[in-house]
């Protein structure tokens, strides 16, 4: 196959799969008399491997660990769930950390309408924003 056919077929832009090869992810594939990279049903079975990887959120260097553990069959597969259970870790870290991030949206979200409804009661259209008012405020030493 060649790179436009693979491309289709894994649903991996051209560019990707350059930089695969470039980057050690994929083998550099044999050419054709003309130049063309030729890939083989191992070189489709790798793309597809490092597209369901990349689906669960690891990164380049990961896969790379992936794809060096893919011969070992059976007993990388303690391996395989050591790096599964870390990274769910680290996504439960990160979603714990947005969940704080959409609190704190939140209140300053609540600060700015309370400070808006009180400037239309009270007639004004000038006034301070709460949010920049206490983001613009040094901080305090021991205030960390």
């Amino acid at each position: 196959m060649q790179i436009g056919q693979i491309a289709v077929q894994t649903g991996i832009g051209i560019d990707a799969i350059r930089f695969y090869e470039r980057n050690g992810l994929l083998t550099s594939p044999t050419r054709s008399e003309g130049g063309f990279r030729l890939y083989s049903s191992d070189d489709l079975s790798t793309l597809q491997f490092i597209r369901s990887v990349q689906t669960l959120g690891f990164s380049l260097n990961e896969i790379r660990e992936f794809l060096s553990l893919r011969t070992d069959g059976l007993r990388a597969c303690s391996e395989v769930r050591k790096r599964l259970d870390h990274k769910l870790k680290d996504i439960r870290g990160k979603r714990l950390a947005l969940a704080h991030l959409e609190d704190e949206l939140k209140a300053a979200l609540t600060k700015c309408n309370a400070q808006l409804k009180r400037n239309r009661n009270r007639g004004k259209k000038n006034g301070r924003c709460p949010v920049l008012t206490v983001l613009g405020k040094p901080k305090r030493k021991g205030a960390e």
